[in-house]
């Protein structure tokens, strides 16, 4: 069980008319003396109920009781409560009690005290006064051969008092205590922080990244992704800004603020211990390894590597504190144990801040695969964007959730929460920034409409209900981005005409890149500029081609089938026949190929199941049903002569019935 922060030891100060907040971690060999003795005092009562268990007596092995109050629920770590069982409780009285009990059916103190309700209404009218009590009780009692002392603690076996202490971990030492101790103090702040905020030297972080990872790293657009990297891993929400840097100083500063449970929806404790993790993890950047010892020197001078600057925001008693994060603070810390921090296979994989964003991706990413983006590809985590100076501060950094890019043009798309006001204010203030940009695309939920509307002037917007659908951003994308035009005046029409007529036929699939084309239906617009009579056609489906080399491709394709005999063929063999005979036909879809055979009179296609296709041959068709009655009439004369005939079926007169219902 943790302790909060109004449990912790503490001192407020008032700084610069600002408070802060002190609290107190334990030094090394800090009351080890008083923890060992707190430690005994719990392996004394390992076994023994709740109620025998002074919470005064052990507060005064520490001497102080703010601190020992901490310090026992620290020990909750190694030492646990547990309730005794029923079948616990009856293995220690005699035999027949249990079985007069479970006779009874008596199989909890629930069901006891029932069973005790009932005899006291059956017998003394409901009450027992504190003369008749226990003669009552001992009455109840006599038939389960139980004493009254274990009729009471059987009535009561469930209660908090009857709980047994029991130690659910190695036994700990003083220095194991006061490290978690410490941890939990640390994390007791930060869950009732609204912000961390971290100054970052990006050319010192950059320098611990190289020492710790493969590769190269450069440049700050690194440092930027590796934040937003953690922050994305852990679910913790963050904002970055440029740092005015002091008068020559060549190091980038970049200010990470990460908002705390104080800023969020949620559960706070298990935000605030993700939110405890990262700044664990920012604070350790530049230190040595953990194998290796560090001076007192290296201890003072952490924080000024990589991480310039740390502090929080707290909150408690309807009062704010900053709570400053130094490198005295972070010797006091134990590691954190980074393969623990991480999910395991986590660098490779994409980390989204939401389901909705991770159903949009995966949404647009199947429509990839079917070619039915209009050529939009989808980027995750795409280059951050530098806001403006806004009233002489440092430029701060806006990272879109995703962007899209189509040839030359990017368009990035940021999906708006509907969370807390602070979170709709700060989003609204740095989208203000940035609406003289006409590539950004904004999508909301549909009841967040009201809190955005301000920016409805400024973006184009996408409301969705529960989930973004990617086919209604692209529609968004082709209304507001339509560029068809100018890829139409850009076309090479000499150059595609002398690729048609080189290769003979270029498939439509190709024919979108050709003609800097994204639909079907800008397909058939661009194409109608490259035709020229008798020389290039187009055909839906197809593609363009030379007629006479397409009229060639037929003769050869008719010669080569007929050759073979065969009236009948399965669909998906004439179309691997066709890719392997006819190097036009290669690079051809299966659809464009059948549209082929559809067209030429020699051949038609038959579907007669929905699994299989089959393509007939009609000249071998037509012979066979040419020598069909020549073999058959011989046969019919045969059964004409042999006909004999029958009886005649008698006529038999219709019975007409009576009209019932006259």
């Amino acid at each position: 069980m943790r302790f909060s922060l109004q449990d912790v030891k503490r001192q407020v100060r008032r700084r610069d008319g600002e408070l802060t907040v002190t609290l107190h971690f334990l030094r090394p060999g800090e009351l080890s003396a008083e923890i060992e003795r707190l430690i005994a005092f719990h392996e004394q009562r390992c076994g023994q109920p709740r109620k025998n268990f002074a919470q005064d007596e052990a507060g005064a092995l520490v001497g102080d009781y703010r601190l020992a109050g901490c310090l026992l629920a620290t020990l909750s770590a190694w030492y646990a409560w547990r309730q005794p069982s029923w079948d616990e409780a009856l293995h220690d009285l005699s035999e027949e009690a249990g079985t007069a009990l479970t006779e009874d059916g008596i199989s909890s103190p629930v069901s006891l005290r029932l069973a005790l309700f009932d005899y006291v209404n059956a017998h003394h009218a409901g009450f027992l006064d504190e003369q008749t009590r226990p003669a009552a009780l001992e009455a109840f009692a006599a038939p389960y051969d139980l004493t009254l002392p274990q009729l009471e603690y059987l009535l009561a076996l469930d209660t908090d008092d009857e709980a047994v202490l029991t130690r659910v971990a190695q036994r700990p030492d003083a220095d194991s205590v006061a490290a978690l101790y410490n941890q939990w103090v640390f994390e007791a702040a930060l869950f009732n922080s609204s912000e961390v905020r971290f100054l970052i030297d990006c050319e010192a972080f950059l320098a611990t990244q190289r020492a710790t990872t493969a590769g190269t790293l450069t440049g700050l657009g690194a440092v930027v992704k590796r934040l937003c990297y953690l922050a994305r891993t852990l679910g913790v929400y963050y904002d970055l800004a440029y740092e005015e840097t002091p008068p020559g100083t060549r190091s980038t500063l970049l200010r990470l603020t990460l908002y705390g449970p104080q800023e969020t929806t949620g559960s706070a404790q298990q935000y605030g211990q993700r939110l405890a993790r990262l700044c664990r993890i920012l604070l350790d950047f530049g230190l040595a390894p953990a194998s290796q010892p560090r001076t007192r020197r290296q201890e003072s001078v952490s924080l000024s590597k990589a991480i310039r600057q740390a502090e929080a925001t707290v909150h408690f008693f309807q009062q704010a504190y900053r709570f400053t994060m130094d490198a005295a603070l972070l010797a006091l810390l134990p590691a954190p144990d980074r393969q623990s921090e991480m999910p395991r296979g986590a660098e490779s994989a994409t980390i989204y801040d939401s389901s909705i964003e991770q159903s949009f991706a995966e949404a647009f990413a199947s429509l990839e695969r079917t070619q039915s983006t209009d050529g939009w590809q989808l980027e995750r985590e795409p280059e951050p964007l530098l806001l403006p100076l806004d009233r002489g501060n440092a430029p701060g950094i806006f990272i879109p959730d995703f962007a899209l890019t189509r040839g030359t043009r990017r368009i990035y798309v940021e999906i708006l929460g509907f969370w807390t006001p602070a979170y709709r204010e700060r989003k609204i203030q740095k989208l203000q920034q940035l609406k003289g940009r006409a590539d950004l695309v904004l999508a909301l939920p549909v009841e967040a409409h009201q809190a955005f509307a301000s920016l409805a002037a400024d973006y184009p917007l996408v409301e969705y209900r529960g989930q973004l659908s990617a086919t209604q951003l692209l529609r968004t994308l082709q209304e507001r981005y339509d560029d068809f035009e100018e890829r139409l005046a850009a076309l090479d029409i000499e150059g595609v005409r002398a690729r048609v007529q080189a290769e003979g036929l270029v498939p439509e699939r190709a024919c979108y890149a050709l003609l800097n084309c994204y639909r079907r239906s800008e397909l058939a617009q661009a194409a109608s500029r490259v035709l020229l009579p008798d020389a290039i056609a187009y055909t839906p489906g197809v593609g363009l081609y030379v007629p006479d080399r397409l009229e060639h491709l037929h003769r050869s394709f008719v010669e080569w089938i007929e050759a073979q005999g065969k009236r009948e063929w399965s669909l998906s063999t004439i179309l691997q026949e066709c890719k392997t005979g006819w190097p036009e036909l290669a690079e051809c879809e299966d659809a464009a190929i059948e549209i082929l055979l559809s067209s030429w009179p020699e051949v038609q296609i038959q579907r007669d199941s929905i699994f299989e296709a089959k393509l007939v041959v009609e000249a071998l068709r037509e012979e066979e049903t040419a020598i069909a009655p020549q073999v058959a009439s011989p046969a019919a004369r045969k059964v004409v002569r042999e006909r004999r005939a029958g009886m005649k079926k008698q006529a038999q007169q219709e019975a007409s019935q009576q009209n019932l219902w006259e």
